[in-house]
């Protein structure tokens, strides 16, 4: 008898504001584990780019007058994918229930006989004022929270004038949603329902995002607003939240820092294999960046057993142990106990290494390195063991398989022996499709790389030198080393190379880099950026004499 195929599941799962950390736990155990993933717009950049490279992206976006897949053909892709007995995922931005079709997703899913469950999500009308410092009520200023949306298939035009006479005489916070195209009639239509024109406002842009923008207005000079792009002085199609209430004029110098930073909105792509190209990116993140996680390679450490024949006997001959990465000193020890050895063998042996990452990973198992160079990277290693390797003792260079480095090099011009185990090796990494479109569309400030193996893979994944796909232009590379930007150069990029091999040198040189960049566009041309607003904004204003509180902090 045949079975019926099991059906899949379908979760419709709330994505949170923008940034990735706002995202629930339970909507990223969800995540990691989708075959299918149908996404709206309104789903930041950064969260696309934590979906596993495995699961099918579906682009189901709609923006205002442009809706590329009606409800009905999204109901039915979900309705498809879960028969394919797919674990699918609806991510909606912010909650899937709030100002969404969530509810006409689980109906048209549960008619079907869809299994399906709803995962709540963090809404914007809390996160971002909260991001930007601006509390949604506080004692004595605003004891009511109300939302409503500018925009609706129902309503085009607002809310009706009863409804907002209504939200005039309730008093409190009024939070508007997808009303970033309509600050002029936002503005005009609260005041002639009741709302004081001196009443303060908010307008924040991209909200809990290294993006981030806040413009604090009145609402009668709202209308005024431009809301600019990151990127350029021209108006934004980013998310936009609207606040008006006494609480927008409510800040304090923490509040008004949030967000800043060194890196401040600079898009960096990130080359480095996993786990460290998390680490790298979640560093460029607290300096108010905008990592593109993009891992072009991937370590994968050797089975003893297919290490060069005879590397036991090498070790026993061998006086020096060197490791030019700390991939390699984990790979090599690893396998070492594996095959039952015993750390006593390394009684007179002499350790050395290209950098702290190295030396980090032999104190860890209880050997104190004899030669780190003070500039890491290794010709300087070869020159700083030159100088300590007495005659007769012999290297063993322990690393990746077909390692491409100048260590060797100094090594065979210094007439010092030596011999080379690789113990793991350097494979193509299956990148983000998101990271991808994002590189081919050149909407990105510069590229790190950790690795002249990092370099040549990218390099080979958008065709360099040439054009990258549909990417034409020049590339700024920050690299780890001298190495790393001789290659960075020779596929045609502009790289700049940190004073020391370290990720903290490479960290304050894309801070200088693009503090460069920044004042590059700033002062381009002499011109200057066009103002926040077309009218000269009331710039001195008592908010507390308005709202009738007393400043808490």
């Amino acid at each position: 008898m045949k079975k019926n195929k099991p059906v899949g599941k379908v979760s419709l799962v709330g994505a949170g504001p923008g940034d990735a950390g706002l995202l629930t736990l339970t909507g990223r155990e969800i995540l990691d584990a989708a075959d299918t993933v149908v996404y709206d717009r309104l789903v930041s950049e950064e969260i696309l780019l934590t979906i596993p490279p495995h699961a099918h992206l579906i682009n189901a976006g709609k923006a205002p007058n442009n809706h590329p897949l009606p409800q009905g053909e999204i109901n039915r892709i979900l309705i498809e994918e879960a028969q394919k007995s797919n674990r699918v995922v609806r991510l909606k931005g912010g909650d899937p229930f709030l100002f969404g079709r969530g509810w006409e997703e689980l109906c048209a899913l549960a008619e079907a006989g869809i299994p399906v469950e709803a995962v709540p999500g963090i809404s914007s009308v809390l996160a971002v004022p909260a991001g930007a410092g601006i509390p949604v009520t506080h004692r004595g200023a605003s004891g009511a929270l109300h939302v409503i949306s500018w925009h609706s298939a129902a309503q085009e035009t607002g809310p009706s004038p009863e409804a907002l006479r209504g939200l005039a005489a309730a008093g409190g916070t009024l939070v508007i949603l997808m009303g970033g195209g309509a600050l002029e009639a936002i503005s005009r239509r609260l005041m002639e329902a009741g709302f004081l024109p001196e009443t303060p406002a908010a307008v924040i842009i991209e909200g809990t995002t290294p993006r981030q923008r806040v413009i604090r207005t009145l609402l009668q000079e709202l209308g005024n607003v431009i809301i600019p792009s990151v990127d350029s002085p021209a108006p934004s199609k980013s998310p936009v939240l609207t606040i008006v209430g006494a609480v927008c004029a409510l800040s304090t110098a923490t509040a008004d820092a949030q967000g800043k930073g060194a890196l401040q909105g600079k898009r960096i792509v990130v080359t480095r294999p996993e786990p460290k190209n998390a680490e790298t990116c979640n560093e460029i993140r607290a300096l108010g960046g905008v990592p593109i996680p993009f891992p072009c390679i991937t370590l994968r450490p050797l089975p003893p057993e297919a290490w060069s024949p005879g590397w036991r006997e090498a070790m026993t001959a061998c006086t020096w142990l060197v490791f030019s990465s700390a991939q390699g000193a984990d790979s090599f020890f690893t396998g070492f106990l594996a095959e039952g050895g015993d750390f006593r063998s390394f009684a007179g042996h002499k350790f050395a290494g290209t950098g702290p990452s190295v030396a980090e990973a032999l104190t860890r198992r209880g050997f104190i390195p004899d030669c780190i160079p003070s500039v890491f990277c290794g010709e300087q290693l070869g020159r700083a063991l030159a100088e300590q390797v007495t005659t007769g003792e012999e290297l063993l260079l322990i690393q990746a398989k077909h390692r491409e480095g100048g260590l060797q090099k100094i090594l065979t011009e210094k007439n010092i022996p030596f011999r080379e185990l690789a113990v793991y090796e350097t494979l193509p990494a299956e990148g983000s499709p998101i990271a991808r479109r994002i590189i081919e569309e050149n909407h990105f400030d510069t590229v790190l790389f950790a690795s002249p193996s990092a370099v040549s893979a990218f390099a080979r994944a958008f065709s360099l030198p040439g054009t990258r796909n549909s990417a034409p232009g020049p590339i700024t590379a920050l690299c780890i080393g001298e190495s790393t930007a001789k290659r960075a150069r020779a596929f045609g990029m502009t790289a700049h190379s940190a004073r020391e091999a370290s990720m903290t040198a490479l960290y304050r040189l894309a801070a200088d880099i693009c503090t460069r960049l920044r004042q590059n566009k700033n002062t381009d041309k002499g011109k200057k950026r066009p103002p926040l607003s077309r009218k000269t904004k009331t710039a001195f204003y008592d908010p507390y004499q308005f709202a009738g509180v007393t400043p808490v902090c």
